[in-house]
């Protein structure tokens, strides 16, 4: 009995500093919602939709000196039906190093700093995802950040600028550039992203007055596809509760008459918990007769009523 305690002290001595020298986190959502989803005048459908569900893996290691090792996989699926997509581990994979001068990232970098700075950020009532998320941003090369590298600063009085590029073999290289200022209840940002020819460039700013939070931003995509976009939201909190409303609008595309649309969306949501809420929404893409943004047909609007959970992990 005494042999095998003194042999159970020192495992648990050995094995005391590979414990402490790191530390894995799981995490990860699970968001799905029943919709009655509409084209044009055609006949409502029922639909059972994920909402961008996934689960990953981070972890850090404090390397002393003011150093620190990085890494994260994460794996998007639809919960609705258990499928993978269609790459494993392709939202995010990277390994990463922090200093004091910064943060360099090797990998699949999953979206742009570009865009999770601008429209992602003022996208409160379901994190920009699903039939409800925005359908008029100008994405450029907000999912191309694959094989590729970025540099985060240190914080400089509530800034951050961030740089990402992409290698691409054979295919155009995707940039992506972006800053993220905080000052108490103001918060701006900035976005830039780069694919060949095509560029897409916003602002972002939003601001929080106690139960109200409001935001908006403004996008300008240069190349094919050249437009303007534009959206504003608001979010008004009381106890559990949030009600939320967006609107935005996109000009014609530069040389394609009546190819604008506008988007306009109504939320609310229930807090059962810090990490749970449920959710309902109901959201409408009016199309020019030549634009089918969301519905996929020129001329056609969509919308879509939809009740859902939320869960976080």
């Amino acid at each position: 009995m005494k042999k095998s305690l003194v042999l159970t002290a020192i495992a648990a001595t050995l094995a005391a500093p590979a414990f402490a020298q790191s530390s894995v986190t799981i995490y990860g959502r699970l968001n799905v919602g029943a919709e009655s989803q509409k084209i044009g005048d055609g006949d409502a459908k029922g639909a059972i939709v994920d909402n961008a569900s996934r689960i990953g893996f981070k972890g850090t290691e404090d390397l002393g000196g003011g150093m620190k090792a990085m890494f994260l996989i994460e794996h998007g699926f639809d919960a609705s039906t258990g499928k993978a997509d269609t790459t494993f581990w392709g939202r995010e994979s990277w390994v990463g190093l922090a200093t004091k001068f910064g943060t360099v990232k090797l990998g699949n970098l999953g979206f742009s700093e570009a865009y999770l700075a601008t429209a992602d950020y003022i996208s409160m009532h379901n994190h920009d995802t699903g039939t409800s998320s925005d359908a008029l941003f100008g994405y450029v090369a907000t999912t191309a950040l694959k094989n590729a590298v970025s540099y985060s600063t240190p914080s400089f009085g509530g800034l951050v600028g961030h740089v990402q590029y992409g290698e691409a073999i054979g295919q155009d290289n995707p940039l992506s550039v972006a800053a993220n200022y905080d000052a108490g209840a103001l918060h701006l940002g900035f976005g830039y992203e780069e694919l060949g020819d095509d560029k897409s460039t916003a602002v972002r700013g939003l601001y929080e007055m106690g139960a109200f939070t409001v935001g908006a931003y403004y996008n300008m995509v240069t190349g094919s596809g050249e437009r303007n976009a534009w959206r504003l939201t608001g979010m008004y909190t009381m106890g559990n509760s949030e009600f939320h409303a967006n609107y935005g609008m996109t000009d014609d595309v530069k040389g394609v008459a009546n190819s604008g649309a506008a988007q306009w969306t109504l939320g609310y949501n229930y807090n059962l918990s810090k990490r749970t809420k449920l959710f309902a929404f109901y959201t409408n893409v009016i199309n020019d007769p030549n634009a089918g943004y969301m519905s996929g047909a020129a001329g056609e609007d969509f919308s879509s009523a939809a009740v859902g959970i939320r869960h976080n992990f």
